[in-house]
């Protein structure tokens, strides 16, 4: 139904990232340490909806959309990651309202509705903090690999996949399919996997990093 961007190749984002991530799920699923769920592991369509309500439901400590990205300029090259942005957190808020997303911590019916309200901003302030967290994991991984980057690497948005308010996520653009060479570089699985290993460190690291902290307190 949506193909996404189309490379200076003919080749189609919803094909790379499709193939990209039963990749990154199998890889993940060899360490043994996650439990991997895809919003889709065929070439059907989800809605945005769909795709963080799946992400909410399974309560995922983690969501990563990949994507590749097209640019006017077809010199243009390299992957970047965006969190979410401050006009994308208003946006966030409401989204919550519209699609009656309750959060666990608005489940006692005990508190008082300001208290809930404090409780629902710290929860979204940690999910944006955990993203950013994230990302911050991810570049160096990337930068690691010698894969191609943008020179501003994290970028911020407001993009549905980013707007759960309870679910850490980033949207990565593994490269410009309008670039011959990262359209080179993505439709090369062998190649490719440099890139997945890196996402597969910068997840290691992520969960490292949080089981320690959880530790220490």
């Amino acid at each position: 139904k949506d193909p996404g961007a189309i490379g200076v190749g003919g080749t189609r984002e919803k094909d790379i990232t499709l193939s990209a991530a039963l990749a990154l799920s199998d890889m993940l699923k060899k360490t043994g340490r996650y439990e991997v769920a895809m919003t889709r592991s065929a070439d059907v369509f989800i809605e945005l909806e769909g795709r963080v309500e799946l992400a909410r439901e399974i309560q995922a400590d983690l969501f990563i959309s990949l994507h590749a990205d097209a640019g006017s300029k077809s010199e243009t090259r390299g992957a970047s990651i965006y969190t979410l942005s401050s006009s994308g957190e208003k946006r966030a808020k409401k989204m919550r309202k519209s699609q009656n997303w309750v959060l666990d911590v608005e489940q006692d019916e005990s508190r008082s509705q300001i208290v809930n309200d404090i409780l629902v901003d710290l929860v979204e302030t940690e999910t944006k903090n955990e993203s950013t967290r994230f990302a911050n994991e991810l570049i160096p991984e990337i930068n690691k690999a010698k894969w191609p980057a943008l020179r501003r690497t994290h970028r911020d948005a407001g993009f549905f996949v980013l707007l759960a308010p309870d679910v850490p996520a980033v949207l990565l653009e593994m490269g410009f399919l309008t670039n011959p060479k990262d359209e080179k570089l993505l439709t090369n699985s062998r190649h490719r996997r440099k890139l997945l290993k890196a996402v597969v460190r910068g997840i290691d690291n992520f969960f490292d990093d949080k089981e320690l902290y959880v530790a220490q307190r």
